[in-house]
């Protein structure tokens, strides 16, 4: 019984100890001297059959799964549209600095696209893709100035 109780007592430990990584590996941290964006300019180009889907946010965060090592966004109040190619779109994001674009193809027939991502603090990022059934591209930027100093 008492060995029992020990291994409990250690996985509850190590549990802990994954729960206290998994929080503080959830802050993504700013470079220093790094400013926040006010605006994330949102442009996709190519080819769709069909209107493709986008996914958009400024409030988001980053969760850490303890078991595979990876770190992903969760969007939070996002904004859905349906969209037609070509699509162009400024996006306020002062309020956080952040921000998080999710473009998915829910069709089966194909779309080649390009994403374009450009904050105006000099941030973002370039992609192109062939999405096919239920494929997708995403973005994010999450602001942080918080410091551990």
């Amino acid at each position: 019984m008492r060995k029992g109780r020990g291994s409990l007592a250690a996985a509850r430990a190590c549990a802990v100890g994954l729960l206290v990584l998994a929080v503080v590996s959830a802050c993504s941290l700013t470079t220093e001297g790094e400013e926040r964006a006010t605006s994330a300019r949102v442009r996709v180009e190519g080819t769709s059959p069909h209107q493709l889907t986008l996914i958009t946010t400024k409030e988001l965060y980053e969760q850490y799964n303890p078991l595979t090592g990876e770190v992903n966004p969760v969007p939070v109040d996002a904004d859905t549209a349906l969209i037609t190619l070509p699509f162009d779109r400024t996006l306020d994001i002062a309020s956080t600095g952040s921000v998080y674009v999710e473009l998915r193809n829910y069709q089966v027939a194909t779309a080649s696209v390009r994403l374009r991502v450009e904050l105006d603090n000099g941030q973002g990022d370039d992609r192109t893709a062939t999405l096919s059934d239920n494929a997708a591209l995403v973005y994010y930027y999450l602001f942080s100035d918080y410091s551990y100093r």
